[in-house]
């Protein structure tokens, strides 16, 4: 697994749901708000649960990711409801979703760190 390709697509979550507030499009919020249908999480509840699931660091990255998939569904959801006001709230800084998507960015990024020391 490319943890920076993981990072990268992560980040480009929070430009889609800017996007998407913005221009008033929809998305597929169900998706988006599972934690185990993008790349990550494939390999999260897979091949790296195999390799890693021991760690504290994979576990507090599962957790992570979680949390970021929810949020993430949460606001894609209000966009698809056209509660605009209710999206850009929560996808604002200082809410659950900027706090998620900092904490899968740390979260990765310690993984990575880890498992570049393990090879």
């Amino acid at each position: 697994m490319n943890l920076d390709h993981a990072l990268a697509a992560h980040a480009d979550w929070k430009v889609k749901l800017r996007g998407a507030l913005a221009d008033h499009a929809t998305l597929d919020a169900e998706t988006l708000a599972s934690d185990c249908k993008c790349q990550l999480g494939l390999w999260l509840h897979g091949e790296g649960r195999v390799a890693h699931g021991a760690s504290a660091n994979f576990k507090s990255c599962v957790a992570a990711h979680a949390d970021f998939h929810r949020a993430a569904g949460a606001g894609a959801r209000a966009i698809n409801a056209k509660d605009y006001a209710s999206a850009e709230q929560q996808l604002d800084l200082g809410t659950p979703f900027a706090a998620a998507s900092s904490a899968v960015a740390v979260a990765v990024r310690r993984l990575k760190v880890e498992t570049q020391a393990a090879a």
